[in-house]
């Protein structure tokens, strides 16, 4: 739940007295249809976090997904804050999904629109978070879709651009 609250915080969250309303029920595509950038498993630091115990871990799970990890406190927490993600993919835009973890609080996932990575090893990636408060009124991923591709190029759909570099780069890819 840190992990998603960090993002948020850094994106401006909408927050209501219901709760977080930029998580939706549905992936915005099938999990197992855009292949994983091997590269990009690693520990990873987001620039606008100044906490510098903070980090997030990517490690592949399968050729479609990571298992990602927040760690903070000094790493005092692994296994609590563990969830997974994918890409997906709406005109030619990638999108990292990110399951909320913590579901029996914030069911769901969270959507990184990815901007750059950098080639050719993946070392900075800037991302910004879909903010659009009714991601959590849709009945399924085809309506979540629409909207997303709607809004493709709206800045007003998205949160400020988030800075992640990675410091250090895992060796278990081909």
């Amino acid at each position: 739940m840190k992990m998603l609250l960090l993002l948020l915080a850094f994106a401006f969250p909408v927050i209501s007295g219901n709760g977080i309303k930029n998580v939706s029920m549905y992936p915005l595509g099938d999990m197992y249809k855009v292949r994983i950038d091997d590269h990009l498993q690693g520990i990873w630091k987001l620039r606008e976090d100044t906490d510098k115990n903070n980090y997030f871990i990517l490690e592949k799970q399968d050729d479609y997904t990571y298992s990602i990890t927040y760690m903070d406190h000094g790493g005092d927490n692994r296994g609590l804050e563990h969830g997974r993600a994918f890409f997906s993919e709406i005109g030619g835009t990638k999108f990292l999904n990110v399951t909320n973890w913590n579901s029996h609080n914030v069911p769901g996932y969270i959507f990184l629109k990815i901007k750059e990575i950098s080639a050719p090893r993946s070392w900075d990636m800037t991302a910004c978070l879909v903010t659009d408060t009714t991601l959590d009124k849709f009945a399924g991923n085809a309506e979540l879709q629409a909207l997303v591709e709607k809004n493709l190029n709206n800045p007003a759909f998205y949160g400020q651009d988030l800075h992640f570099r990675k410091k250090f780069e895992f060796n278990s890819f081909k």
